[in-house]
């Protein structure tokens, strides 16, 4: 009767309480008036997600005396269990509604509270221990990401960077050449029109000797027998005649440059003057 009392007051079990609760048959009459008193006790004191979680755990449905006490017996031994593993004053507590079926403790809450909560087991502590593994690898490919994006747009800053002074090389020899031509031919000196001859066209219309030497090394390249689209035979005469085209313009170039001296005489033979070959098919694209 002394236990009866003791567990109906709501004060705190000892061992020795919770023991005798534990060895209790529930068949027997005596018996089952205290654990019924201890059954109340709990669903006075514990948290509705601490009993359903030693109910779901035992399967057992509360709706008879017998169910009743073979809960009070397993709250018993949950209860018996913490005092006897733990013995310094709880800092915190934690109460979580889901728990696992198979990993669960069940704590004596803080006096204030009166209520049981349930503390994180091995299997939920080993659970979150993967989850912050997760989440920092998350983290880390997303820093690894932004580093790539970042090297993305400097590489395409580079790039835009080397385009542009490419310009400025091209623009700066287009320049030299221009410059390089006026020097050997003077701004605004008229020309006599001889550069649109059939043996001129050949040899790209050169006005300046630079452009001579420079269209002759050209055309070498190109009307090469090795590397010529026409046939054999056609090749080589072809080179040969801008061969020999080139060394009697290079020869005669002071009375040949487009920017001689002649008379209307003289343009009209150079212009009707015949070629073995069309112009438009030494510089065609």
């Amino acid at each position: 009767m002394m236990e009866i009392q003791q567990i109906e007051t709501k004060q705190p079990l000892n061992a020795r309480i919770l023991n005798i609760l534990v060895n209790l048959n529930p068949c027997l009459a005596e018996n089952e008036t205290l654990l019924i008193s201890y059954y109340k006790r709990v669903r006075a004191t514990w948290s509705n997600s601490a009993i359903k979680t030693v109910q779901r755990a035992t399967g057992l449905k509360l709706r008879n005396k017998l169910n009743r006490c073979q809960f009070a017996i397993e709250a018993a031994k949950q209860e018996l269990q913490f005092m006897q593993s733990e013995n310094h004053e709880i800092n915190c507590y934690l109460e979580r509604e889901e728990v696992a079926i198979a990993n669960y403790q069940i704590i004596a809450d803080l006096p204030s509270r009166n209520k049981a909560y349930l503390a994180p087991t091995s299997f939920q502590v080993e659970e979150q221990k993967q989850l912050d593994i997760t989440e920092n690898t998350s983290q880390q490919l997303q820093i690894v990401q932004a580093q790539i994006k970042k090297l993305e747009s400097q590489l395409k800053e580079q790039q835009e960077q080397l385009e542009q002074k490419q310009k400025q090389l091209e623009q700066s020899a287009n320049f030299s050449a221009l410059l390089l031509t006026n020097r050997l031919l003077a701004p605004g000196l008229p020309l006599n029109g001889t550069e649109e001859s059939p043996a001129m066209r050949i040899l790209g219309s050169p006005k300046t000797l630079t452009e001579l030497e420079a269209n002759y090394r050209e055309l070498i390249k190109r009307e090469h027998p090795d590397v010529s689209p026409f046939a054999e035979e056609e090749a080589i005469n072809r080179f040969a005649y801008v061969r020999s085209l080139y060394r009697i313009t290079r020869e005669h170039w002071p009375c040949l440059k487009p920017t001689a001296r002649i008379t209307q005489t003289e343009k009209e033979r150079r212009m009707k003057a015949p070629v073995p070959f069309d112009p438009r098919s030494f510089w065609a694209a």
